[in-house]
Formats: C-alpha cells, structure tokens, sequence
C-alpha cells in the first residue's frame, strides 16, 4: 500500500480554518474575514457592540452610575 492510497482513508482537510468564534467550517463561496471570523458571527458581535455602545451613551448622559 502506498502512501497515498492510505491517506485517502482519512478525512481530507478542507482547505479552510475554522472560525475562530464558533469553530463552523466556512463556505467556500463566503470567505472568512482577516481576523478568521465568520460573517455570522462578526454581525453578532457588531450587533453586541453597537448595544454597549448605546447603553454606555445613557451612562454618560444621564449618569445612571
């Protein structure tokens, strides 16, 4: 058995590193960003930030504190 006839009963890499947040496999039609992050995931933590922004806002403005 050749060296190759082995590895082709092993599970062939995708070619694509995970996502660093949800460890999901990317889509080769939708590339990952710099960062390695999925969209689906850097829209949840824009959607994250853009809250802590607005409550750090009323913090500031109202001094909830």
């Amino acid at each position: 058995m050749s060296h190759h006839e082995a590895f082709d009963d092993h599970e062939h890499p995708s070619g694509f590193p995970p996502c660093r947040v949800c460890s999901s496999t990317f889509d080769p039609d939708h590339k990952a960003s710099w960062f390695g992050i999925c969209h689906h995931c850097v829209y949840k933590i824009l959607i994250v930030v853009f809250i802590v922004m607005i409550s750090l806002s009323y913090i500031a403005w109202f001094g909830i504190v």
